[in-house]
């Protein structure tokens, strides 16, 4: 929702010696939307209506599937600004880290 100054920023991360995450770009869905490729270490801001919302980030392999997918559901309050951070897994078939502060 455009100018209601309700965000949802998100942040992406991994660790630097994970040097294969340099070759592949995080997604972000937010409430089943079209994903969004975002860039690495970038906090990327999405408008959003005041409620309930659910943030998927995963990192797709360039055809080669999917890696560290997570969710998290948000109580997001009007006018709130709710910070996520996402942090890729050291080993690809795990989960990747996904933590929120209001």
């Amino acid at each position: 929702m455009e100018g209601t100054g309700t965000t949802i920023e998100v942040t992406a991360r991994f660790f630097p010696l994970a040097f294969m995450f340099f070759l592949m770009k995080p997604t972000v869905t937010i409430d089943e939307t079209p994903p969004w490729v975002v860039s690495w270490r970038r906090t990327h801001r999405f408008d959003v209506s005041p409620g309930l919302h659910t943030v998927k980030v995963v990192v797709v392999n360039r055809g080669k599937g999917k890696i560290g997918e997570n969710s998290i559901d948000l109580a997001v309050a009007e006018g709130a600004t709710t910070r996520v951070s996402y942090y890729a897994p050291l080993l690809i078939f795990l989960k990747g880290s996904l933590s929120a502060q209001a």
